[in-house]
């Protein structure tokens, strides 16, 4: 009959664990991390917006819709509005007006695109590097709300399960490039 070795296990034994390695590699991933963090800032502008609206931002998100409204903003050729319905795009271009921006004809298209899909509340914001900051404000705030205030658009209200009227247009903006420099 043929008896099993037995191993025999030292319980108490000590060695050295060797933890150089380990400690290089954090030592060179902590400055590589500092300075990657340093350069990527993700920002939100809080606004308060009805509960409707909210309500409606949030089925939208739950739901997405096969219609997409895009900006694409160029310090050189103007604003670019892009709607992308069932897989096709229609693009309409606001060219510079004297070398500007001309956010009133912005406002005007948003208020038409708005009016033709109500159901909508995002938009995504695509500018360029060269656009300045002040003027990405200013297109937000042109496509966030009518300033006429007779312009209503429908939002459906669940509480009331009927349609309100609101002036929002586009309160969520998404910048769609934050991640290319």
């Amino acid at each position: 009959m043929r008896r099993a070795k037995k191993i025999k296990i030292n319980h108490h034994s000590e060695f050295e664990l060797d933890l150089a390695p380990l400690l290089a590699v954090m030592v060179k991933l902590v400055p590589v991390l500092l300075v990657s963090s340093a350069f990527v800032q993700m920002m939100v502008i809080e606004t308060e917006l009805p509960q409707v609206v909210n309500e409606a931002i949030q089925r939208q998100e739950q739901t997405p819709l096969p219609t997409n409204v895009a900006l694409e903003v160029d310090a050189k050729d103007g604003i670019r509005i892009v709607i992308t319905e069932k897989g096709q795009e229609k693009v309409e271009t606001i060219p510079l007006k004297n070398g500007a921006f001309d956010f009133e004809t912005l406002h005007q298209k948003l208020v038409a695109v708005k009016s033709a899909h109500p159901e909508i509340f995002k938009l995504e914001l695509n500018p360029d590097g060269k656009v300045p900051y002040n003027e990405i404000v200013k297109i937000m705030d042109e496509a966030r709300q009518a300033r006429d205030m007779k312009v209503k658009f429908p939002v459906f209200d669940t509480k009331q399960g009927k349609n309100v009227e609101t002036n929002y247009m586009f309160p969520e903006i998404i910048f769609t490039n934050t991640m290319e420099g």
